[in-house]
């Protein structure tokens, strides 16, 4: 039995229009209709994707023995150089992730380091004191002191790294954002006259815990858009 017209049983068989199997092989109708009338040979690839649509070994659908011989080499052949795409893709895809969580890290290394600057005094200390035992003191210094206090800076900064590495860059991107723009906006309105109930006379921490909770369920979502995206 030649190859069209193992194809077109398969394809009848399997109760599947020429419109279909063109549609998941990835060709045109036109395509599909040459192959069953043996005007033209599927490729090696597109032989693959036909056996698996059809539920049947790719030898079932070659005539010969020696065209399956030469098939299974080509499959070889293809399958080898598929793996080593996969594997190409794998690992460009992680050295743009870990770019992203470095690109974060520092980003949120460098928010620290400028709060050191503004409010840390580094009298009477040494270097690795300022760095990270001195507490921050004086005006504005409130938000920023409590994100460490609390130990949130940290939380922020692991939750938008791992996002990064774990491949979801704009829930990384949002939350870094996020954090950045809480902050700002926290220490600029945040500070009310001294007595208010909660806060100790400053609201920062919840105008920056609501931008930064805000900022990852907005990552959250467009992650599930470029999901969705990535599907059609």
């Amino acid at each position: 039995m030649a190859l069209g017209q193992r194809i077109r049983d398969c394809r009848q068989q399997a109760g599947l229009s020429q419109e279909k199997v063109a549609e998941q092989v990835g060709v045109s109708r036109q395509a599909v209709t040459k192959w069953e009338a043996g005007q033209t040979a599927p490729s090696t690839e597109n032989l693959l994707k036909l056996a698996e649509i059809f539920h049947v070994p790719v030898e079932y659908l070659v005539e010969s023995e020696t065209q399956q011989r030469e098939l299974a080499q080509q499959v070889r052949l293809v399958c080898d150089s598929m793996d080593q795409e996969r594997t190409a893709r794998r690992r460009a895809k992680w050295r743009q992730d870990s770019q992203a969580a470095l690109a974060v890290a520092a980003g949120y290394l460098i928010i620290y380091l400028l709060g050191r600057l503004i409010w840390c005094s580094q009298q009477g200390s040494n270097l690795l004191g300022w760095l990270a035992l001195n507490r921050p003191q004086g005006e504005h210094s409130y938000l920023y002191g409590w994100l460490l206090s609390s130990r949130l800076f940290w939380v922020a900064m692991a939750t938008s790294v791992l996002a990064a590495l774990l491949g979801r860059r704009w829930l990384a991107y949002t939350t870094g954002a996020g954090f950045l723009a809480g902050l700002l906006l926290g220490i600029a309105l945040g500070p009310y006259p001294p007595g208010a109930p909660y806060g100790h006379g400053d609201y920062g921490w919840a105008i920056w815990g609501g931008i930064f909770l805000a900022s990852v369920l907005l990552g959250i979502l467009a992650e599930k858009q470029l999901a969705k995206k990535k599907s059609i």
